[in-house]
């Protein structure tokens, strides 16, 4: 009985030191991840990175593009007409997925739906709908991955609105504040005109910046970014594009309202006979190609919509840029000295801003910045 306490007590000592080295690995390893986390988010000193160092770091660390990209690499690599038929197949006859289809055979009617499929599958009563099922989870699939690139568009062109913001707001604060200092007997009108305009200034920043942690999902402390030549076009030296270019302009948008359209019409034709749908259709596909257009399937109005929101967003980033261009031309000075040129420079600044509001619009749906 001794041997026996002696040797469950060694053994409870042997399992409690065991568990404390584990806990204190596992600590080390969670506490240098932290301690790197607080070095990362540079909570006391500024943070430089060059834009396109900044694209690669949002790709990292923004939660949602983050999530955007993986739901895209699972909806893109998916092979939802493989899982499928393996799930049908196995809850619709007792035998192994490799008993029914070998698999050339499966990747053969894969290849030639419209021939083969209805032929195997014609003697199992329960896989009536199987195609339409396959189909349906293709339709899933890339209304998906079309969702997700959107997102991770919508991110990357924040990020770049952000780049832009940042380089004005620092340019013109910049200019305030290394501006020569006012006479004594400056007028009081001019000293808080120049005060108000710095100060407005400041507030912009600390906004912008509180926009850029939540971007990086970071806490820094201050960041300044450093243009190289990774930015989205500015569209200034461009005249009159060709906006009827349907591949260029709007195309991923109208590509998700497509799928909608599409996949909602392809649950409303489920089949009643097995097969019948998907031989009718591709024979009539393959007699009839090219012989007459499909009927449209997006509404007017929606394509109205977007082509309006389209040309508004270019003209107003047209107009802006045009007359900042000619502010910048009469502009002789940047001292500060005088209320009009604070003023001036101050029309300056919110062209120059709805310049970038209304371009980040285009960029959304420009394809040539997706290239």
């Amino acid at each position: 009985m001794t041997s026996l306490a002696v040797g469950a007590t060694l053994a409870t000592s042997c399992v409690q030191q065991q568990v404390t080295e584990t806990v204190a690995e596992h600590a080390m390893v969670e506490g240098r991840r932290y301690a790197e986390e607080v070095e990362a988010q540079s909570p006391f000193d500024a943070v430089e990175m060059s834009w396109s160092e900044a694209a690669t770091l949002m790709r990292e660390r923004n939660r949602d593009f983050v999530a955007a990209h993986d739901a895209y690499r699972e909806a893109v690599e998916e092979k939802p007409g493989v899982k499928e038929l393996a799930k049908q197949v196995k809850d619709s006859v007792q035998l192994s997925f490799d008993d029914v289809f070998k698999p050339d055979e499966l990747l053969k009617s894969l290849s030639a739906p419209a021939t083969q499929l209805p032929r195997q599958l014609a003697s199992l009563g329960k896989l009536k709908d199987l195609s339409h099922e396959i189909e349906g989870n293709a339709w899933k699939h890339t209304a998906a991955s079309v969702d997700a690139e959107l997102k991770m568009r919508e991110e990357t062109v924040k990020l770049h609105r952000l780049l832009r913001m940042g380089e004005l707001i620092d340019a013109e604060l910049e200019r305030v504040e290394t501006a020569p200092p006012l006479p004594a007997d400056a007028d009081p009108k001019l000293v808080a005109a120049r005060k108000g305009w710095r100060g407005r200034l400041r507030d912009e920043r600390k906004a912008w910046l509180s926009e850029v942690r939540d971007l990086f999902d970071a806490e820094y402390y201050d960041v300044h970014f450093v243009r190289d030549n990774s930015g989205l076009p500015t569209y200034r030296r461009a005249r009159r594009p060709d906006l009827t270019e349907w591949r260029r302009w709007c195309r991923l948008r109208r590509s998700k309202a497509l799928v909608q359209v599409l996949s909602k019409a392809h649950r409303e034709s489920k089949p009643a006979v097995p097969g019948a749908r998907i031989v009718t259709e591709k024979l009539a596909e393959v007699v009839h190609r090219g012989d007459e257009a499909p009927e449209p399937a997006l509404e007017t109005e929606a394509v109205r919509s977007e082509v309006r929101t389209l040309i508004q967003n270019w003209r107003e980033m047209k107009e802006a840029q045009a007359q900042a261009e000619g502010f910048e031309s009469g502009e002789s000075s940047t001292a500060f000295d005088s209320i009009p040129l604070i003023t001036g420079r101050q029309a300056l600044f919110r062209l120059r801003e709805r310049e970038i509001q209304h371009a980040s619009v285009v960029w959304m749906m420009d394809e040539k910045c997706w290239q």
